[in-house]
């Protein structure tokens, strides 16, 4: 039987950051824009080092992607499971949503 590779925080963390983004824009029904080619998806990290944690979201109506840059120790955190930096990320993530004029304050 294989045993599942562990993954690490960052990894774990960036996930749950990406599921938190989408789940705060659908709660707000702030729409992602359609992908418009296959595989080319709405919401994504960035790949190289200076860009690995920040996060582009891709609306409706817009050409270019919003840009969330997040602390690589955020990252961390909420990949490990820490709550309380959990609880503070989704706040983060408000705010900086607000201050791009994407929620309403």
């Amino acid at each position: 039987m294989l045993t599942p590779v562990p993954q690490s925080p960052d990894d774990r963390g960036t996930r749950w950051l990406h599921a938190q983004v989408q789940q705060i824009l659908a709660e707000a029904a702030v729409p992602l824009a359609a992908p418009r080619t296959e595989g080319d998806p709405s919401c994504f990290w960035g790949t190289d080092r200076d860009t690995a944690t920040t996060l582009y979201v891709r609306l409706e109506g817009e050409a270019d992607p919003r840009a969330l840059a997040f602390p690589r120790l955020l990252i961390a955190d909420c990949g490990a499971g820490k709550y309380a930096r959990q609880g503070y990320a989704r706040m983060f993530i408000r705010r900086m949503l607000t201050k791009m004029g994407i929620l309403s304050a």
